[in-house]
């Protein structure tokens, strides 16, 4: 439960502060046959509609039932949002074994 808290908090403070050149961002315009499927936003954007959560994080949205509104929609990419999984702990670097 801290490492989904943790993780809302980061994935919103990335929407808020990364800077417009960054690479480590995507823009993203939501429609309004999305307004309450959060899992058709996720799913257009990283191919997996399990990612609510990062959509929801970087709407501010406080529940997954709330309206997403038509917006431009900041978003950590694909290797970004890795990156901040692992940094709080919901998913874990496995080395190979040979």
């Amino acid at each position: 439960m801290l490492e989904t808290s943790k993780f809302y908090r980061e994935v919103r403070r990335f929407a808020l502060t990364e800077p417009v050149y960054s690479t480590a961002r995507q823009t993203v315009r939501t429609l309004p046959s999305e307004r309450y499927h959060l899992a058709m936003v996720a799913l257009r954007v990283y191919g997996d509609a399990t990612e609510t959560l990062t959509i929801m994080a970087a709407a501010g949205l406080p529940t997954v039932d709330s309206e997403l509104k038509e917006q431009d929609l900041v978003l950590p990419t694909t290797e970004q949002l890795l990156y901040i999984k692992q940094l709080c702990g919901i998913t874990v670097v496995l080395a190979s074994v040979r």
